[in-house]
């Protein structure tokens, strides 16, 4: 005789190794498991099957604003930093030095030009200029990133981005030419300030730093105090809607 769990012998059997004499059962639903389908759980053994529904079926684990926390690879914000070097070499290669006029945002060129108010966001005036972007974008997105979530992050950058831009066409002198991805990047920095006080947590650093980064754009020429204060605001308004209307709910942990 013989059965789904044994061998004609009545020696018991692995269920996805059918040869394989397993002594040892899963302690969830009893079937034999041989050592490649052993999993080390809290209580005893469990196969590999019991494992894996046990992962789907288990609430997402949630950070203590109650959003999904994020994988830990900040895929969204690499991929943002792609884009702006991918910008800065593709339109130099094509129109020299003087690319970021061709791609850059005045308070008049974006009604003829639209879609200025969006490549503003990627060009760059020179190699420092986006190497010190890039570096903040990295530290800060890579925080907020995972605290939201990739889709509530794309949407806090884009947002805080298009609110660097509106306040560039209010705010601007006509004749002067705006480019940079520093009115997203503040509108993620005011968003990670906004988390630090929703959680209670000292932001008093974080503060001082954000608020030279915007005095300094009133007295020293080539920083747009205009994008960098629109996107300030704009980045701290969503982030607080996003806080406001977050689920809060227990921290559940993943099945090892």
């Amino acid at each position: 005789m013989s059965d789904r769990d044994g061998t004609e012998d009545g020696e018991p059997t692995c269920p996805r190794h059918p040869t394989v004499v397993a002594y040892v059962r899963c302690q969830r639903c009893g079937r034999p498991a041989c050592p490649q389908c052993q999993r080390t759980a809290a209580v005893g053994i469990h196969c590999v099957d019991c494992v894996d529904e046990a992962r789907k079926q288990a609430r997402p684990v949630r950070s203590a604003l109650g959003f999904p926390v994020g994988k830990r690879r900040p895929a969204i914000t690499i991929t943002l930093i792609g884009l702006n070097v991918a910008t800065f070499l593709i339109a130099a290669a094509a129109w020299g030095s003087e690319w970021p006029y061709r791609l850059g945002l005045t308070s008049e060129n974006w009604e003829g030009d639209p879609w200025r108010i969006l490549t503003s966001g990627f060009a760059h005036f020179g190699i420092l200029h986006l190497l010190i972007n890039m570096v903040v974008l990295m530290q800060f997105g890579g925080i907020m990133e995972v605290i939201l979530g990739r889709s509530r992050f794309l949407v806090l950058y884009g947002l805080s981005l298009l609110g660097g831009s509106a306040a560039v066409i209010l705010l601007s002198d006509p004749y002067s030419i705006h480019a940079g991805a520093s009115g997203a990047i503040f509108g993620v920095v005011a968003g990670y300030a906004v988390v630090t006080v929703a959680l209670k947590r000292p932001a008093y650093d974080l503060m001082v730093l954000a608020g030279l980064w915007i005095v300094m754009g009133f007295f020293i020429e080539g920083f747009s105090w205009q994008g960098h204060l629109g996107g300030a605001a704009t980045g701290a308004l969503v982030t607080l809607v996003l806080v406001r209307f977050g689920k809060r709910r227990p921290t559940v942990r993943r099945v090892n």
